[in-house]
């Protein structure tokens, strides 16, 4: 393809290009936009002639390129105006906006769910993703907003500090006179099992190093979700880094260390009313934190 500055992109064709990305296929994206998978195609392939580079992977799922993912943001923010526009137009509010968010599963169990009692007109497209890397979706033009530990704002988006979230090592009683019974040794950390979210989680290696000062390999149970994570803790599986508005007197601290994460909101720079009550809401369910020092 020969590249060219493209002007006026198509509204139908970013459409096509948002709907083939989110349903993963041409006939999916043809059944939701009420077309054909022909006329998909033909949107698709005349949005790739007019910005000169390829948008879609036409693999299974079907997945943006790096020069489709500026696209896919703007098709969203697109979609999100004119539905303001209209609503306006009509002297009333957008009728049930869907947000798509990332938002780590620690917030989810403790704080986040406050936002959705604070917007109750407003359709959640809620993705789960560590708080290291739910960025990337807001990178990708998956997302508008994100629960993240990036301080730097993503290009097209702005960023606020929400405070910390902070987590104690903990473990049952019985797996401390088992595995500790001499305390957090590197010795017994080195032979102790523990628990992490996924091979992403370095929470439980940031603990050891900040309480022993050096890194110990350990054997590691990988447990992805946090209703399994505290239950393998309380089966006592492992210790592992729990957020503190979770522990109840089933757990035990197995050292007086704490780890404190600090979370920011990054959302869409644009000039949005529904981002504008998503991203209030957001800070006001997050005022219970610890503060940053």
């Amino acid at each position: 393809m020969t590249a060219s500055r493209p002007t006026g992109l198509d509204a139908g064709q970013l459409s096509a290009l948002s709907a083939v990305v989110e349903f993963g296929s041409f006939d999916a994206a043809a059944e939701y936009l009420h077309v054909t998978p022909s006329a998909i195609s033909q949107r698709i392939k005349a949005l790739e002639q007019r910005v000169g580079q390829v948008l879609v992977l036409r693999e299974k799922p079907c997945i943006a390129t790096s020069a489709g993912i500026p696209l896919l943001r703007l098709a969203a923010q697109t979609a999100l105006l004119e539905s303001e526009a209209l609503a306006e137009m009509s002297g009333g509010s957008a009728q049930h906006p869907r947000i798509a968010l990332a938002v780590n599963a620690d917030s989810m169990a403790t704080w986040f769910t406050e936002v959705f009692a604070r917007l109750p007109d407003v359709l959640f497209d809620v993705r789960i993703e560590d708080q290291d890397h739910s960025a990337r979706l807001l990178r990708e033009g998956v997302v508008m907003g994100a629960v993240t530990t990036e301080r730097a704002p993503v290009s097209g988006c702005r960023v606020q500090a929400l405070g910390v979230m902070r987590y104690l090592p903990v473990a049952t009683r019985e797996y401390v006179k088992r595995y500790l019974p001499q305390g957090f040794t590197a010795e017994a950390v080195a032979a102790a099992p523990s628990l992490a979210w996924n091979r992403d989680d370095a929470l439980q290696d940031q603990l050891v190093r900040k309480a022993l000062r050096k890194f110990v390999r350990r054997p590691v149970h990988y447990v992805p979700t946090a209703e399994g994570f505290g239950a393998a803790v309380r089966a006592g599986l492992g210790w592992g880094m729990y957020p503190e508005q979770l522990i109840d007197r089933s757990f035990v601290p197995i050292t007086g260390q704490h780890l404190d994460v600090p979370l920011y909101w990054q959302c869409w720079k644009l000039d949005s009313s529904t981002v504008a009550q998503v991203t209030e809401a957001v800070r006001a369910a997050a005022a219970g934190l610890h503060r940053s020092r």
